[in-house]
């Protein structure tokens, strides 16, 4: 894999098990001595109990939900940069033009939501898009790809590798809703146009990263 090296991050590590995340930080601080890091994370529990409040109090317009959504991810962020003193960059990166700033000061650098309107899975693709990588990781809230929702459909079936064409039609017969539609059709787009692999992979198994580095496939890995 590229020397820079793009991660993106399910919310639910932030609120699920303070011990995995202790083992993710020193994950972390071990790639950093071949590895350049851009780890892009997601608002998780407390963006969806912050989203659920703002719609009880009458709030129905998708620009202030997402914002309250990427300031929980940004939340998230700062947790995660304050672990990763002094190697991270001191606050969540707002933009693409400041990560490319910066990107060769710090060996690490997080960022959560940009803009409302847009997917934490959209802006891993983009910031892996900015920085010319061809392949990230995401630590994802499933094992894998399924070619139906498993929680609905027992006859549902693993997919070890398939082809973004491919996945497209899944999601677009909507039988993902919900939480296991783990990746969106915009951020399938960026990938497609950029040449970018994605390797789907159970976040509450962080040894799966170096699984991925050292060429395995221990979830699912999705191709351009």
């Amino acid at each position: 894999m590229n020397k820079e090296l793009v991660i993106k991050i399910t919310g639910k590590l932030f609120t699920d098990n303070d011990e995995l995340l202790k083992k993710y930080i020193e994950i972390f601080k071990q790639l950093i001595e071949k590895h350049r890091l851009f780890i892009i994370c997601g608002g998780g529990k407390i963006a969806r109990e912050y989203i659920y409040k703002a719609k009880k109090l009458s709030v129905n317009s998708n620009y202030w939900l997402d914002t309250i959504g990427i300031m929980a991810s940004r939340l998230n962020s700062y947790l995660l940069i304050s672990s990763l003193q002094p190697h991270a960059y001191p606050e969540p990166v707002r933009t693409l033009e400041e990560l490319l700033r910066i990107r060769n000061n710090y060996k690490i650098i997080v960022l959560g939501g940009l803009i409302p309107g847009q997917s934490t899975a959209s802006v891993a693709l983009e910031v892996a898009e900015a920085l010319g990588v061809r392949e990230i990781i995401d630590l994802s809230a499933v094992d894998k790809v399924y070619d139906k929702d498993p929680k609905k459909y027992p006859d549902a079936k693993p997919i070890d590798k398939i082809k973004i064409e491919e996945l497209k039609k899944i999601l677009k017969q909507q039988q993902l809703p919900g939480e296991y539609a783990l990746i969106d059709i915009r951020a399938l787009d960026i990938a497609e146009r950029s040449n970018i692999t994605i390797y789907i992979t159970y976040y509450k198994q962080p040894e799966n990263i170096f699984k991925i580095l050292r060429g395995e496939n221990p979830g699912t890995i999705i191709y351009p």
